[in-house]
This record gives C-alpha cells, sequence and structure tokens, in this order.
C-alpha cells in the first residue's frame, strides 16, 4: 500500500486544485468558467491559475494563501483516508464526501453561501451514497427529517431577527439562518439517514454554542463585541456529518466506555 502513497498524494493534491477552482469561480460567476483572479477580477490562462507562477497577469497578485492550505490540508486528508478507508469503494464514496464537504465550507465562510448548484451536486451525491449505506427508507426518512428540522430552527430565528428589529429598531443584512442551511440539512440528512440525521444536528448546535461563546468572551477581552453578529451556521452542519460519517466508531466507543 505504501507504494500508492505519491499517487494517493497527488490525488488529494489534484482535488484540492478542484475544490480551490469552484470556491473561486462558482460565488462570483454562478457557472464553471475560464480562471479568474480574485483581486482584479481577470481571467487567467489555466497553467499559471492551477501551476506556476500562480500570479495574477494583470494585477501580479499572488494567489491567497488560502489555496496552499487548501490543497495541503486535502493532500493530507486524502492520504489519511486511504489508509484507514477498509475497501476501495468505501475511499472512492469518502473521497467525495470529503471534496463535497470543503467546497461548501470554504464557500460558506467567505461568503456566507450555500449555492445551489453545489447543493444540487450534493444532493446527488448525498442519496446515492445515503442509499447505498442505509437503504431507501432511512435515506428518505432522513432526507425529510433534516429538512424539517432545519427548517423549524431557520422560521424561528426568522422570528428572532424580526424580534430584535422591532424591539431595538435596527436592521440586520444577515439571518440567524439561510434557507441554504435548510436545504443543506436535507442534503446531510439524505447521505447520514435516519436517525443519524438528528445526532448530526445535535452535533452541529453543540460546535455552534461553543464557538459561538469562544467568540463572544473573545471580543469582550479584545473590546471588539458586537451584539447579534451571526456566523454562517454551515461549517458546523459539515462538522457534525464529517464526525459522525468519519469518526461513528471512535465516538460511540468513548461514548460507552
Amino acid at each position: 500500500m505504501s507504494a500508492m502513497f505519491p499517487l494517493v498524494f497527488l490525488l488529494g493534491w489534484f482535488a484540492g486544485i478542484f475544490v480551490n477552482y469552484i470556491v473561486d469561480v462558482m460565488p462570483r460567476r454562478r457557472t464553471l468558467t475560464q480562471p479568474i483572479c480574485l483581486d482584479c477580477g481577470s481571467e487567467q490562462d489555466w497553467v499559471n491559475y492551477l501551476f506556476w507562477p500562480r500570479k495574477c497577469t494583470s494585477c501580479s497578485i499572488r494567489r491567497h494563501i488560502r489555496i496552499w492550505i487548501t490543497e495541503v490540508l486535502l493532500a493530507g486528508i486524502t492520504l489519511w483516508y486511504w489508509s484507514s478507508a477498509s475497501s476501495g469503494i468505501e475511499f472512492i464514496t469518502g473521497w467525495l464526501i470529503i471534496i463535497y464537504f470543503s467546497i461548501v465550507v470554504i464557500i460558506d465562510l467567505e461568503h456566507h453561501l450555500i449555492l445551489h448548484p453545489i447543493s444540487l451536486v450534493g444532493g446527488v451525491i448525498g442519496a446515492t451514497i445515503g442509499i447505498w449505506r442505509h437503504g431507501i427508507n432511512h435515506t428518505l426518512l432522513g432526507g425529510f427529517g433534516g429538512a424539517g428540522l432545519m427548517l423549524a430552527l431557520y422560521l424561528s430565528g426568522g422570528l428572532f431577527v424580526r424580534y430584535v428589529v422591532r424591539r431595538d429598531r435596527g436592521d440586520f443584512s444577515d439571518q440567524a439562518l439561510g434557507f441554504g442551511d435548510v436545504i443543506l440539512g436535507t442534503i446531510l440528512g439524505l447521505l447520514m439517514g435516519w436517525p443519524a440525521i438528528v445526532a448530526t444536528l445535535i452535533i452541529a448546535i453543540l460546535l455552534g454554542g461553543v464557538f459561538s461563546l469562544g467568540y463572544v468572551i473573545f471580543s469582550i477581552i479584545t473590546r471588539k463585541y458586537k451584539a447579534y453578529k451571526f456566523i454562517p451556521y454551515g461549517p458546523f452542519l459539515i462538522s457534525g456529518a464529517a464526525i459522525l460519517f468519519f469518526f461513528r466508531e471512535i465516538l460511540f466507543n468513548y461514548l460507552n466506555r
């Protein structure tokens, strides 16, 4: 298996290149186009963009550090998953999930968006893998459960925002949850099945709460606290799903102890 490590590493590196391309282009163009510079928006040739020198031919600014971080992380994660997967089909399905999760997280962090074309692809991946892993009944129940639970949270968040606006006579450009999070919850429900989607959302809520508490404490200490600062929720949903999808046995063994 060690002889395959260089090829698997390259596979992971190219996955990082693909993720970076999607993240760069889709939020700005909403379709697959020629690569663009994130600073000036000019189109780039493929060799320069993908390989070297990775510097804009118009404004001469090099590509952002996120590019290298994503590629290195995905190369390492791909190596790890290759060494831990029990079969080739398990590796392929998990690797596709890793790529999809990476795209959703980075776009949501940078743009506070969960794009519909990405969600459509995610729905196909989630439903296909979900049916293969859980059967059609648990997959569909998971999709409906994820949609229903996230819709309830979405509507509750909307009511909270309207209450705060009416009370403080303020205005918010962000929402506690966007409808894209509802769609993402549906996709994760298809992938995780029922009742695992319930545990996924519980983990996501706990992670979001811990992060929010830490963020508030840090903001108060640094005197940069701002009330009603909303954060993207997609990464927490993805984290909850990733924990159960990739580390379920470790988590259950820990809880049993």
